[in-house]
């Protein structure tokens, strides 16, 4: 079965479509925004894709524009799809730069798009088969999903048991991660991200200049290999000590993917790779434990141990055969030696060497690896008495935590507690929940007492209880719809947003939030289409108008004097809603000033000093205007 992947922002288009390309005999992934699509094509590797027209854009630039740069890109056939059906098609004109291999205006039209994507598989079908890593990407993923909830931890372990070849795909956005595996063991790693790959981290290292890190992301990008690349440059790195670097690189950038948990991933089985990129061998296992110390919250490295915290852990058979393979270091080591079936878990974690997040990290992972059992009696180890009895360790002795440390804490929890949901979690209105996911992890982490398991706490506990309580209730309203949007109207109530007297419209509120991000990044495309959606929710709200004719004074295609005609209509329409509304006001008298009536532009800007003199916005018009 072929798989296609479908991207279509209209639910009602993307679920019929869905449907309609099933039925076709298509393995169809279904997603609705832009991020969403790029994901699932560099992880899910698909044989065609079908695209909305309008999709929303990603940092400005269109999925199709993104999918034919990536490395998997020119060979997948793309067809584009409008909204003939709905009476709003944008003609081919639209997709003239994406470089799609058909366009549909209708989609829904009986038997056209099905149609024409079988044709276009089987066009690609009679292409010459590929070799090397593109052989691998053309096969069927062995298994893909999403980066939510670290899945790749279990992974690496699994590829490591069967001892498999393949390579390990991530995305994320329009970031491409790539780790090759032989036998069970990373071995090579790239990146599409310069900051990310090989040159970079040599630079980081010292080992090359920038300019000399410039040449070697030219020679790889020509197909040489590292050491070849590194002379060019004029870099002398051979030997054992260039295997060295690539070494510490492959094992903290596969630490690095592991840690992910935002994304797609897909792992590609095969060794055909092996001409293409150069190899090492690392501690199989290694960047696992160096990954979730890294990134992951304790509390979910302490989640699998919680119903072992009254059992005796003992080292497995597994510990000695794969000790290599987990590459502890010495203080790990002394760590380990501490299990001996003889300690309670809990007595192990809290008192036993290093710091708690060291201990709990190296359990989960002994765990994650099977290099430790666990035992509901104590267990008589070799070496060790005949009689296993339980042992005692001492408790820790805990340090005061230093007041540069204690005082900050302090305030910070102060702030979350007396804060709303959204400022408790450092969001604003506009954030999505993968935004609120993302902030409660990071916030939560970030004041848990575990994390000063070395200090007392006892003054500080029952605040940092109060904040994971704040935070807790933050995220179950945040991350439920219905819940969300109550909280979020009740909120705009109470703090009267901009003085306004008119019914407040959650829903408009968010997409005017989300259209002031596309205003700084200068997508003013994207910031039109969300305001005009903003008023048509709320068309009584002057404020929502200033907003709109900004815009459209950008975004409106023609002439300047076209451009201004129009965005001064919209500005009309917010001052017969409040005459005395300051944006709109100052946003009239920039385009005055930008079609030569600086005249008409200083009085507008002089009258709204009059009511507002400190109005810093009409001042820095005005030194514009006088220029």
């Amino acid at each position: 079965m072929k798989t296609l992947l479908l991207a279509e922002s209209h639910p009602p288009t993307l679920e019929h479509l869905t449907a309609l390309l099933s039925q076709a005999g298509y393995a169809v992934s279904a997603v609705a925004d832009a991020v969403s699509a790029i994901e699932h094509f560099v992880a899910g590797n698909p044989d065609v894709v079908v695209l909305g027209v309008d999709l929303p854009r990603l940092e400005g630039v269109h999925v199709g524009q993104l999918i034919r740069n990536h490395t998997q890109g020119g060979r997948v056939p793309i067809v584009a799809i409008d909204k003939g059906h709905l009476g709003k098609a944008k003609g081919v004109a639209a997709v003239l730069g994406l470089k799609v291999n058909a366009y549909v205006q209708d989609p829904l039209k009986p038997g056209e798009l099905a149609e024409k994507i079988n044709e276009l598989v089987r066009a690609a079908e009679t292409v010459a088969p590929t070799r090397g890593i593109q052989a691998m990407l053309a096969r069927s993923a062995v298994t893909t999903g999403e980066l939510k909830g670290y899945p790749l931890p279990e992974l690496v372990h699994l590829i490591y048991r069967h001892r498999r070849d393949g390579v390990l795909v991530v995305a994320y956005r329009d970031l491409t991660r790539r780790v090759f595996f032989s036998r069970g063991g990373a071995v090579s790693y790239d990146s599409s991200a310069r900051p990310d790959a090989l040159p970079a981290f040599l630079q980081d290292r010292g080992v090359v200049t920038e300019a000399q890190a410039e040449i070697v992301v030219q020679a790889l990008g020509s197909g040489l290999r590292i050491g070849a690349a590194l002379a060019d440059a004029g870099v002398e790195a051979a030997g054992e000590d260039l295997l060295e670097l690539l070494r510490d690189y492959t094992r903290d950038r596969l630490a690095q993917v592991v840690g992910m948990r935002e994304g797609r991933f897909a792992f590609y089985s095969g060794d055909e790779f092996q001409r293409e990129v150069a190899t090492v061998e690392i501690p199989a296992l290694a960047p696992v434990l160096h990954g979730a110390r890294r990134t992951m919250p304790l509390k979910v490295l302490a989640g699998p141990l919680r119903r072992y915290l009254g059992e005796f852990p003992v080292r497995s058979s597994e510990f000695a055969k794969d000790l290599q393979a987990l590459g502890l270091d010495t203080e790990d080591l002394k760590i380990a030696m501490q299990i001996n079936g003889r300690l309670l878990l809990r007595d192990l974690l809290a008192h036993g060497r290093g710091d708690l997040r060291r201990g709990y990290s190296l359990l989960w992972f002994l765990r994650l690896t099977g290099a430790v059992t666990f035992s509901p009696t104590p267990v008589a180890t070799e070496g060790a008495a005949l009689a296993a009895v339980p042992e005692v360790i001492a408790p820790r002795k805990r340090k005061s935590m230093p007041a540069e440390l204690a005082e900050p804490l302090r305030e910070g929890a102060v702030k979350i507690i007396t804060s709303s949901y959204f400022h408790s979690l450092g969001l604003d209105i506009a954030a999505d929940m993968e935004a609120v996911e993302r902030a409660y992890h990071e916030t939560a982490m970030k004041f848990h007492p575990d994390n000063y398991a070395e200090y007392d706490l006892s003054d500080l506990k029952d605040l940092l209880d109060s904040v994971q309580e704040k935070l807790s209730a933050a995220y179950r309203v945040l991350s439920a719809e219905d819940k969300r949007k109550a909280y979020l109207q009740y909120l705009l109530s109470k703090l009267e947003v901009g003085g306004r007297v008119n019914a407040i419209n959650v829903e408009a509120e968010v997409l005017i939030r989300r259209g002031e991000s596309y205003l700084r990044k200068k997508d003013y495309r994207m910031a039109l289409q969300l305001f005009e959606e903003a008023v048509a929710l709320n068309s009584r709200e002057p404020e929502f108008y200033s907003y709109l004719a900004w815009a459209t004074y950008h975004a409106a295609l023609g002439p300047l004097k076209d451009r201004a005609k129009e965005a001064q209509k919209v500005v009309k329409r917010a001052l017969s809603l409040n005459p005395y509304l300051e944006r709109a006001q100052i946003i009239s008298a920039i385009i005055d000033n930008d079609v030569a009536d600086a005249t008409s532009a200083r009085k507008k800007l002089l009258k709204v000093l009059e009511n507002n003199p400190n109005s810093k916005l009409a001042k820095a018009a005005l030194r514009k205007v006088g220029r």
